[in-house]
């Protein structure tokens, strides 16, 4: 009540607009409080370390493999058969000692 007795006017404040007026109020002021925050927060960099197993393609690099110089070329056909045929038996062995290094540098690629 005011000073001649009759009841007081509701002010602006308390009446249903002044209530939806200081919840819009309160409202921007929370939405620019955590504007602000967000600005002042520095980058974080987060750096996270993956893990992948997967198989990678590799050249294949072996030293050449020579070619030997084979006992039936160091033979001329004027020399005798017993002569021929131990050149051919040498080069057999020395055709199984080439595989064999051939089949190892294969095999030291896979």
């Amino acid at each position: 009540m005011n000073h001649s007795g009759h009841p007081r006017a509701p002010t602006l404040f308390w009446t249903l607009q002044g209530v939806a007026y200081l919840a819009i109020i309160t409202l921007i002021l929370a939405l620019l409080l955590q504007l602000t925050g967000c600005g002042m927060l520095e980058p974080r960099t987060v750096i996270d370390t993956v893990t992948i197993d997967k198989p990678v393609p590799v050249p294949c690099k072996i030293p050449p493999i020579a070619v030997p110089a084979w006992n039936v070329d160091r033979v001329s056909p004027a020399d005798d058969m017993v002569t021929l045929n131990r050149a051919i038996r040498a080069e057999l062995e020395q055709r199984r000692a080439y595989e064999l290094l051939l089949e190892a540098g294969v095999k030291s690629c896979q």
